[in-house]
């Protein structure tokens, strides 16, 4: 279990080194440990491993790579019931969210943002406080990326067949949001540099008044609605985009949505960092993990290096067979 767990986190950090998929949710989470004060950084430090130093941003997309059987080959099937608490889909064009009606039993990312708060002030086990803060960390990031508050007919977005300035491969709408417009505006307008990416989204969150409001998920989720409905949905052309055809999107699209997904991203670090200060415990209560120094201990580092080895030459391999 340990081995599988290590693995995949690993992995997940090596595979972000080589493809931008998990840009959105790393800046939002390191957005977030920006601003933590009081025991909030020693706190996080005791729930993320003693080899990350306290960073939580490696485990950003922890809560997708458990699902896939790339980044978790031996456990992913096993991770299944939690697709649901990545998103919530309403019905088509009603741009409101109703609890009862779009979160039945509290299978939806509202649900799921409650629970995983409750179970972090809750006295379950440290393995379980750890869990518990790296789904609350992702999930989010998720609220605020708006095709997660999509449309039910086409499964928020994922049906929506673009093509994004005028190349040969496909890409859905959903993914567009997720990845591919930040990654094309970090190649354009950053040098394809991160790094000055997020310092520019860090700079956006101090500038702009965003109300931290923590604790209000129904309010995020109607942030992201308003932008589904008035402008995700419209083409180049302002055609409503749907799952009958392929729609083509180019500069224009781009100009308009890239403040969109920039706002989101500073305001999702924004609120991830109050909450995080809030549920931080009274200082002195949290343990920091402690480096390797026993047989035991030193074997498991073996195994991180061993592991980190493997993923990077088989990262490389996939890189040269494509080239």
């Amino acid at each position: 279990m340990l081995f599988s767990f290590s693995f995949i986190i690993l992995c997940q950090t090596f595979l972000h080194v080589y493809g931008w998929g998990g840009i959105g949710h790393s800046i939002v989470v390191q957005l977030a440990q920006s601003q933590l004060t009081g025991s909030a950084p020693e706190w996080i430090r005791s729930l993320t491993p003693w080899h990350w130093n306290g960073n939580l941003s490696a485990m950003a997309s922890w809560a997708d790579s458990i699902l896939y059987a790339d980044t978790n080959p031996t456990g992913f099937g096993n991770w299944q019931w939690t697709r649901p608490f990545h998103y919530i889909n309403v019905p088509d064009w009603n741009c409101s969210y109703d609890v009862n009606r779009d979160c039945i039993g509290d299978v939806c990312i509202d649900g799921a943002i409650r629970n995983y708060t409750k179970r972090l002030q809750s006295s379950l086990d440290h393995i379980q406080h750890e869990e518990a803060l790296y789904f609350l960390i992702h999930y989010v990031g998720d609220i605020h990326q708006p095709m997660h508050t999509g449309f039910k007919s086409d499964y928020g977005g994922n049906n929506v067949r673009v093509r994004f300035m005028n190349r040969t491969a496909l890409t859905n709408l959903h993914s567009l949001w997720d990845s591919g417009m930040i990654d094309y505006r970090i190649q354009q307008d950053f040098n394809r540099n991160a790094s000055s990416y997020y310092e520019f989204i860090h700079e956006l969150m101090v500038r702009q008044f965003i109300p931290p409001n923590d604790d209000d998920i129904q309010q995020w989720i109607s942030e992201s609605l308003n932008f589904i409905c008035q402008e995700a949905y419209f083409d180049d052309a302002n055609r409503t985009m749907n799952a009958s055809m392929t729609f083509n999107l180019t500069e224009n699209y781009f100009r308009r949505a890239y403040p969109i997904f920039e706002q989101r991203l500073a305001a999702g670090g924004r609120r991830l960092g109050a909450l995080l200060n809030r549920l931080a415990p009274a200082s002195g209560s949290t343990q920091a993990p402690t480096p390797p120094h026993s047989a035991t201990d030193k074997l498991c580092l073996n195994i991180y290096i061993l592991t980190a080895v493997f993923c990077i030459e088989f990262i490389l391999s996939i890189t040269l067979r494509i080239i």
